[in-house]
């Protein structure tokens, strides 16, 4: 049997040594801990999740795996259905257009070019900022607002500086198949909505890795790999480290580990608060302009966790990656007081991620393109959010359908 060498030990990791495990001989190399960002930290009596929070229960994949570990994912409660956008005061999101019309979240004004999206020609022949693609298609009161917010939720990032093609492919997708957006999501009866709900584990996203690790015959090691050539014994090699340590892993191959360097990361700090009483009762608040992106309310829409952590910095406010932790902390304090009224909470922590979010610039297709290319000719897999789909579900079906491949290899 060969042996398969997996350098990182987050979702990616794991679920592709999971999915190889019957026809590798697989070892799994992390130098930190087991999972990544997908961890749980559990002091007292808090849960608080360092990275993300759950998935959607719209991916076959996620669930397939759900199931074949044996493990339960639990849906979020009604109030993850309700979010808020805050632009110096709080917006609910409308759920269903007869609220959107009703709703005081864009102007009258703003509401009526939104609704001229149904006019607008497509452009299908290069690459936009997501800017550029919302703004000319919804308007730029539509892409502020809403889009802004959106962006630092999902991406740490700003319209500006992300690539709709990259970051929204199936948006983009729609667009050029029906010519207009609402036009295709009406024929797919989408609404506008995401598919699927919200879900996570009874005690956190650790009780998934622990799980998968469980489940999976392979030999994990707790080490850093610093030169691909101390794993000149394995018959291949996957890197699903970010981008950047991947870079470094490879540096020998300088054409690789250059073309790996570009692709840049957001910086984000996540600060847990005990706030008893803070409202609103919701899934969380999205911010506009704020150093904070964002307040997500665990405490309100899953078991188990008895606290709210407020997202600091992305591309917004990269200036984060310089700081110590008690200024953080005091500005998500500050915002979560301005856009609350919360004070006084008693407890706070905190973790900073420096390099948390790969930004999908402008040309990051392209870039991964590259990458890919250069890759392939000295021998060596790469896999991880840093290249197609940041969420929990992209990670586990990309790592899929690279098990495929490599399944297909050692036939």
């Amino acid at each position: 049997m060969q042996k398969l060498a997996i350098v990182g030990g987050g979702i990616s990791g794991l679920s592709l040594a999971y999915y190889l495990q019957n026809d590798y001989d697989v070892t799994v190399f992390e130098r930190d801990k087991w999972g990544g960002k997908a961890y749980t930290q559990k002091v007292k009596n808090y849960l608080l999740e360092e990275g993300v929070n759950g998935f959607l229960s719209n991916s076959p994949k996620t669930l397939e795996l759900c199931q074949e570990i044996g493990i339960t994912p639990i849906a979020a409660n009604e109030n993850s259905k309700i979010r808020y956008i805050y632009d110096d005061k709080l917006y609910q999101i409308p759920l269903k257009p007869i609220d959107f019309l009703k709703s005081d979240i864009l102007s009258f004004f703003g509401k009526l070019r939104v609704a001229m999206e149904f006019f607008v020609e497509p452009i299908c022949d290069r690459e936009e900022s997501v800017e550029e693609f919302a703004t000319r298609r919804l308007g730029k009161e539509f892409t502020r607002r809403m889009m802004t917010p959106m962006l630092a939720g999902i991406y740490a990032s700003t319209p500006k500086k992300t690539s709709m093609n990259a970051a929204f492919p199936k948006l983009k997708k729609i667009e050029c198949e029906y010519g207009s957006l609402f036009k295709g999501m009406m024929k797919l009866k989408r609404g506008g909505q995401p598919t699927g709900e919200l879900h996570s584990f009874e005690w956190g996203m650790s009780e998934f890795i622990d799980t998968l690790i469980a489940k999976t015959k392979a030999n994990f090691v707790q080490k850093e790999i610093v030169d691909i050539d101390e794993l000149d014994d394995f018959d291949k090699i996957v890197i699903a480290t970010p981008s950047y340590s991947a870079a470094d892993i490879l540096a020998k191959y300088e054409n690789l580990s250059k073309l790996l360097k570009k692709i840049e990361y957001n910086p984000v700090a996540i600060v847990g608060f005990d706030y008893e009483d803070i409202k609103p009762v919701c899934f969380g608040i999205l911010t506009v302009e704020d150093r904070s992106l964002g307040i997500l309310m665990d405490k309100y829409i899953f078991p188990n966790r008895y606290a709210i952590r407020v997202m600091v910095g992305g591309a917004r406010y990269p200036d984060i990656r310089n700081m110590n932790e008690y200024e953080i902390i005091e500005i998500a304090k500050k915002d979560v007081e301005k856009i609350t009224g919360a004070k006084s909470p008693s407890y706070t922590w905190i973790k900073v991620h420096k390099n948390a979010i790969p930004n999908y610039s402008l040309g990051h297709q392209k870039l991964v393109e590259e990458i890919m290319q250069e890759a392939s000719k000295v021998g060596v897999y790469l896999t991880g959010n840093a290249y197609k789909g940041v969420s929990f579900n992209d990670c586990i079906k990309n790592s899929y359908e690279l098990a495929q491949k490599l399944k297909e290899e050692n036939v």
